[in-house]
């Protein structure tokens, strides 16, 4: 009979692993060290955005804010990270501390069967909390067994495959492994958390460097945890792909692209308030820095089949960067994950500033009633078949385009009403510098046709007789429906519904108005002119929309004059 293994020890752990992986957020040392250790010594305990709260940190099924984020940051056990820093620099307190906590979440939370919280074994909370585990292995004693056997335990469960997901989540997982592994001193763990990475890698991050969350937020922090993924990968001696940096890099140029000429990121997904970091890209970190770092990138417009079309008047050449104008449209299939159902539409930021935006993000409470509706298509500003029902994971193809240094031209159809053409045209015109939205369905459909336009939060609006002034900061934005047949009206939001409400930040939403267009029945099209107030407004000569859907229009901006044409889906723009 062969001898059974022997038994993995206090002593057998590598304990250099606190050197090699205390990096990222949520394990290098605090900002705010010292009044952090004293927050956690006075009872308090604090979890981000949520508020600091004042109970047993041991009672692993409190739950003192009705919310799953709370309930998922508790039990990483990353709010450890003050008291393992004092630990380390020979606090013994805070040591005994540390490993009274670490001790008490595992009596109450293995096996996993016996745990009585809804996120002990939630995924991405089992990885994050295997790393601090891991980071704290010099604190425990030579005869505390138990520690052994919760790193043990942790690293057989995140060995299971059952147990993985994908995306993030996935990744935060495959990153607690690898210091598991280090720790035990088990390389195979390693080389199966390695192997994962890299085949989800490939989805990851597609051949353009898109992200595959639907989120610019999410695009930007997978950036960051990639990297951060691979780097713990290579310093347990295993290498990376050979196509990861160039991905990356390849990422964080997409990045570029999503960002608004002021270096803030547009609230698309589930995405807080943010700007671009550094360090992704030569393009990104000229975005981040206004010009002054990097290189900006060579095109105007880009699109990206992960989802995402981007367009701009240019990169600060001819004007101040962040008074160029850009915009950002979804398209494609859906992704789940933290996307929203968006596609179809479209963000506009110019003149220093954003203007039509989407509804934003509140938090990750499922039924909330905030967070079900900003996920809606209700909120964003796509094109609607009125009366019909949408089919939410339909895609959005797009069917064509054309870039030229005389326009940016979109077309998009809407799989989601069936056999109804649904169909979506934007254009961007640099040289007046405008956007032309062209919704339209077949007369067949027998329905008018219906947009929604959410106005960023503090702009004033005032209507006109065709149409609406945007006016915030100093300038305008101008939007003008042409044609004949179309029913205009403006919802400010109050407190009987969420239409015009806009999630800024985590389960803060501000008052905003949402502008509804409805074309006739017998008409079922609307198009629509948006154009900035430059030193000169944009005004209209003429225009028509012919009964077959054919649109003229004469534009006039100072002493510049533009006619544009559509005659059977074909574009001309002619400098007058």
């Amino acid at each position: 009979m062969p001898p059974l293994p022997r038994k993995l020890s206090v002593a057998d752990l590598d304990v250099t692993v606190t050197d090699r992986h205390s990096f990222g957020a949520s394990y290098e040392p605090p900002r705010n060290q010292v009044g952090s250790l004293k927050l956690l010594r006075e009872g308090g305990l604090s979890l981000p955005p949520q508020p600091v709260w004042y109970g047993d940190p041991t009672n692993w099924v409190s739950d003192p804010f009705n919310d799953r984020n709370w309930r998922f940051q508790h039990h990483t056990l990353r709010w450890l990270n003050p008291l393992r820093w004092a630990a380390l620099g020979g606090d013994d307190e805070a040591r005994a501390e540390w490993v009274r906590i670490v001790r008490s979440w595992g009596e109450a939370n293995v096996p996993a069967s016996s745990s009585g919280s809804d996120f002990a074994w939630k995924d991405m909370a089992d990885g994050n909390r295997a790393i601090q585990l891991s980071l704290g292995a010099s604190f425990v004693g030579s005869d505390d067994d138990w520690f052994v056997e919760l790193l043990e335990y942790h690293r057989d469960w995140l060995m299971d495959e059952s147990h993985i997901v994908g995306k993030n989540h996935g990744l935060h997982q495959h990153q607690g492994l690898i210091v598991l592994g280090a720790a035990l001193r088990d390389t195979s763990a390693i080389a199966t958390a390695v192997t994962r990475m890299r085949e989800q890698f490939k989805s990851s991050f597609d051949h353009q460097g898109t992200n595959d969350e639907g989120s610019v937020a999410y695009h930007q922090l997978n950036l960051a945890w990639w990297r951060r993924g691979w780097e713990r990968a290579e310093l347990e001696g295993f290498s990376a792909p050979e196509d990861v940096s160039e991905r990356l890099t390849a990422a964080g140029h997409v990045l570029a692209h999503f960002a608004m000429p002021n270096g803030a990121l547009p609230q698309i997904g589930d995405s807080q308030r943010g700007r671009v970091g550094r360090g992704y890209s030569a393009a990104s970190d000229f975005v981040a820095s206004n010009g002054e770092e990097g290189t900006a990138p060579a095109e105007h417009a880009a699109v990206f089949e992960g989802g995402f079309i981007t367009s701009r008047s240019g990169w600060g050449k001819s004007r101040p960067l962040p008074d160029e104008s850009h915009a950002v449209i979804r398209h494609g299939v859906e992704l789940g994950a933290h996307s929203h159902r968006d596609r179809g539409s479209i963000h506009i930021y110019s003149a220093g500033q954003p203007w039509l935006v989407d509804s934003g993000f509140h938090s990750y409470q499922r039924d909330a009633p905030e967070p079900k509706y900003l996920k809606s298509r209700e909120a964003h500003n796509v094109a609607f078949l009125v009366g019909a029902e949408h089919t939410a994971n339909a895609p959005v193809e797009l069917v064509s385009y054309q870039i030229t240094d005389d326009a940016h031209d979109f077309t998009l159809r809407d799989h989601g009403y069936g056999s109804a053409d649904v169909r979506r045209r934007i254009i961007y015109l640099p040289g007046p510098d405008c956007w032309i939205v062209f919704d339209s369905a077949n007369r067949a459909a027998g329905r008018a046709i219906r947009q929604h336009w959410h106005v960023e939060p503090d702009l004033r609006v005032r209507m006109l007789d065709n149409g609406y002034r945007l006016a915030g900061r100093g300038t305008e934005l101008l939007m003008y429906w042409l044609g004949r047949g179309t029913t205009l009206r403006k919802e400010v939001a109050d407190e009987t519904s969420l239409a015009g409400w806009i999630g800024t930040k985590w389960k803060t939403m501000q008052p905003s108005t949402r502008l509804v267009a409805e074309s006739s029945l017998q008409r079922p099209r609307l198009v629509t002119l948006i154009a900035p107030r430059r030193s000169t407004a944009l005004g209209i000569v003429s225009s028509y929309v012919t009964s077959a859907g054919d649109l003229s229009v004469t534009m006039v901006r100072g002493q510049k004059q533009w006619l544009v044409q559509i005659l059977s889906d074909e574009l001309t723009v002619r400098q007058q």
